[in-house]
């Protein structure tokens, strides 16, 4: 059970991190390719368009994505958490049952709250001029901020789960 367990667990952190990294990618990507692309095609194409119009356009495709990537990792997450806290109860460890117990919650936050609200918003600043700031700008930046807060402290639980699924029983018997 406990390497099940450690698989799944290993799978969630490794996401967490896979993901944020693909997303922030995302973005880092346009502005390399708009300065320095080594196809000539895509060059050319870019220089065709309106100053900007290339990286509004690639913008909005990163940002779909990542709205895409993020939307199915929270259902992914939750497919994972809801197992490793069964795995837990049937362990009868009281820390890793505390642990999953508290992880659940910050998942259920980020797929029905956070996550539709930050793409609802998002697509309502998509092509929206930055001068002056529009008005879901602030409130997109407080709830990209919670979740970027939530997914770190599912990280370090995750981290404390791991650290008490590897940990060695020297007398055969599971502790608290």
């Amino acid at each position: 059970m406990r390497i099940w367990m450690s698989l799944l667990l290993g799978g969630w952190l490794l996401g967490t991190l896979l993901v944020a990294g693909v997303a922030a990618e995302n973005f880092f990507m346009i502005d390399r390719l708009l300065h320095s692309s080594a196809h000539p095609s895509f060059e050319s194409a870019v220089a065709a368009l309106p100053s900007g119009e290339a990286r509004a356009m690639l913008r909005y495709l990163s940002s779909e994505l990542n709205r895409y990537y993020f939307e199915v990792w929270g259902w992914m997450q939750l497919g994972l958490a809801l197992p490793l806290l069964a795995g837990a109860f049937k362990l009868r460890q009281r820390k890793l049952v505390i642990g999953f117990s508290l992880m659940l919650p910050l998942v259920a936050v980020m797929i029905f709250y956070l996550t539709p609200q930050i793409v609802s918003i998002g697509r309502s600043l998509d092509f929206v001029p930055r001068e002056p700031p529009p008005p879901g700008l602030a409130a997109f930046g407080r709830l990209h901020a919670a979740y970027s807060f939530l997914d770190l402290a599912l990280l370090l639980a995750g981290g404390w789960m791991a650290v008490g699924l590897i940990r060695n029983r020297t007398d055969g018997r599971e502790r608290d």
